[in-house]
């Protein structure tokens, strides 16, 4: 970051008038803020940091920065049927940061409130002397006794989820040019869907009094899931076809059920993953209806068995497939000798 460039400047010009929706916020003229949460509500409180070179390539646009950014953590609020209100916002910008990509940036975030219905409501600015990372920690609302955990899965449950799987992993595939699309309206689909995430906020808060626990898709379906079933003491079984992709993800899959099972595994698809007893199927095919999103019934909770909070991976004709625990892990240890 230039050394001429001032951080109040910065928080000024640029971020102040983000704040101008929660007078709760002071804008941003204070160390701190404060939001009022009704009585019989509570505050849900997520966290994400994202880092370029690692969570987005360096030469990525600033809005498409900012809009990911937010976009991730809504996806954490929704899998707790939390009704988003507001954020905090962490930059360590380098010295090649630029008022005009600043700009771009904020003009990102102003973007996704009006969508989402949000304020930013302070934060921290500083200098980095490496990549560029941000840090969004997002605040949300529930009623008392109604925040979906991920401890409340009971065996016979059904499975569930949001959306399609896969789309973001083909994506950012094609985007590192290990893969190939057919046409370009397949390659802008997919990569679009790992660029700018969905998150599913209107489902999530419909979800409260039918799913018994809940996660979003960050790390991987199998890895979600199985945080799900850690969380709840079972184990889970899916069958891989009826897991749902997009027609641009089949019309890359095809017979690879190497890849199809690869899928399960990707990350950043942001959809969410849910159990719910059989008795409300009714109800979540009304939800769906509503939504404009589908939900799809993937497979069922079982008792934990050998493989504790193991997630079974099964094809159409019953067998077992080696999905691994599956998923995005930041720190990769190597074993010792």
């Amino acid at each position: 970051m230039p050394s001429d460039f001032d951080e109040f400047e910065i928080i000024e010009r640029y971020f102040a008038p983000l704040a101008r929706g929660e007078p709760g916020a002071f804008g941003l003229t204070d160390d701190a803020a404060e939001l009022t949460i009704a009585p019989g509500k509570r505050a849900v409180i997520t966290m994400d940091a994202i880092v370029a070179g690692v969570h987005f390539p360096l030469s990525e646009d600033p809005k498409t920065i900012a809009g990911r950014l937010v976009r991730v953590n809504l996806s954490d609020l929704a899998a707790k049927g939390a009704r988003p209100r507001g954020y905090t916002l962490a930059l360590a910008l380098p010295d090649t940061t630029t008022p005009d990509w600043v700009a771009a940036f904020a003009q990102g975030l102003a973007d996704e409130q009006e969508e989402f219905g949000i304020t930013l409501l302070g934060g921290d600015t500083t200098r980095s002397r490496g990549e560029l990372m941000l840090s969004l920690t997002m605040i949300g609302e529930v009623s008392d006794n109604t925040m979906i955990l991920r401890s409340g899965a009971s065996v016979g449950d059904d499975i569930y989820v949001s959306g399609t799987i896969g789309d973001a992993m083909l994506g950012l595939a094609l985007m590192e040019n290990r893969i190939e699309a057919p046409d370009d309206p397949m390659r802008t689909e997919l990569v679009d869907r790992f660029r700018r995430p969905n998150p599913r906020v209107t489902v999530g808060l419909g979800l409260v009094g039918l799913a018994s626990a809940a996660a979003d898709v960050s790390d991987g379906l199998v890895a979600d899931l199985n945080h799900i079933c850690r969380a709840s003491t079972v184990s889970a079984e899916i069958e891989l076809e009826s897991v749902p992709l997009s027609l641009a993800a089949r019309g890359l899959v095809t017979d690879n059920q190497p890849l199809h099972l690869n899928l399960l595994s990707g990350g950043d698809d942001y959809e969410l993953v849910f159990t719910a007893p059989g008795n409300v199927s009714e109800q979540l095919q009304a939800l769906a209806a509503q939504c404009g999103v589908g939900l799809t019934r993937i497979g069922r909770v079982i008792a934990q068995d050998a493989q504790p909070d193991a997630v079974i991976v099964r094809d159409s004709n019953g067998k077992q497939l080696e999905a691994g625990d599956g998923g995005y892990k930041h720190f990769r240890r190597r074993r010792k000798r």
